[in-house]
């Protein structure tokens, strides 16, 4: 190949096979910076070379970039929402204010000791009333008055339920024979709150005792008056007297 060498500083590229020049080194640094000499595909070539090669090796050709930085991954963005913290238990039954419904102290007041003045108050002004009224007049007096205190123990048991974070629907437990006595144990001895935190008090632990003791003794007290009803154990004078006092029992319930 012979290279035109009377060009000072002559230079010769060759893009898409058709061989160009001769043009000097700044002519070239001119297309570089047009961007119409590929620094791969175009080649190039000088007197003192061996051989032509891509423009891209030339030294002083191509600015030399140092090679770019990887980015670095941006910042996960802080999440706007944070998860509350969950309430320790003491903190919760330290907010015994806060629960909605009855406590201990109005369920018990109002279920045992409620209907009890209430009966020893009928009971006693029973007379007086008779003669205000009159005897037929007081038979359907009493059935109202009768019914108050149920009334009552069924507003107080909805509302301690709810005082216990329990829903209202669990108040029918009270009519499935042993499951009534779970329901009737968180109403008497659990505080505030209880079907979240399954913690007991002192007070709750000493309700608690005395609530099984007298659930036992009532079972116990059952099963043995049955027990004489039926004979099993017991004098034939003592079974009559069981018999006759069940008899009593079940001639006044039955006037109610």
């Amino acid at each position: 190949m012979n290279h035109n060498e009377s060009v000072p500083d002559a230079w010769f590229y060759s893009r898409e096979g058709e061989r160009m020049g001769p043009v000097t080194l700044g002519d070239l640094r001119v297309k570089v910076e047009e961007g119409s000499l590929n620094p791969r595909l175009d080649l190039v070539w000088t007197q003192g070379m061996s051989g032509w090669k891509p423009a891209g090796e030339v030294e002083g050709l191509f600015e030399k970039r140092p090679p770019p930085m990887p980015e670095e991954p941006l910042a996960p963005r802080a999440d706007p929402y944070t998860a509350p913290k969950l309430e320790s238990v003491e903190a919760m039954m330290g907010r015994i204010v806060d629960w909605q419904g009855s406590r201990r102290r109005g369920f018990i007041i109002a279920t045992i000791l409620f209907p009890l003045v209430w009966h020893g108050v009928i009971t006693l002004s029973g007379g007086v009333l008779i003669q205000q009224f009159g005897q037929q007049m007081m038979g359907v007096i009493g059935m109202g008055l009768a019914v108050v205190p149920v009334l009552v123990g069924i507003y107080f048991g909805l509302s301690r339920l709810v005082n216990l974070g329990m829903s209202r629907w669990w108040y029918l437990v009270n009519f499935v024979p042993i499951f009534n006595f779970w329901v009737g144990y968180r109403c008497f001895a659990c505080p505030a709150g209880y079907a979240y935190h399954k913690k007991l008090d002192g007070v709750g632990v000493a309700l608690a005792l005395f609530y099984w003791l007298f659930v036992v003794l009532v079972i116990l007290s059952i099963v043995a008056v049955v027990a004489l009803w039926f004979g099993a154990f017991g004098t034939l004078e003592l079974q009559e007297q069981v018999r006759e006092v069940i008899r009593i029992a079940y001639e006044q319930a039955a006037k109610l």
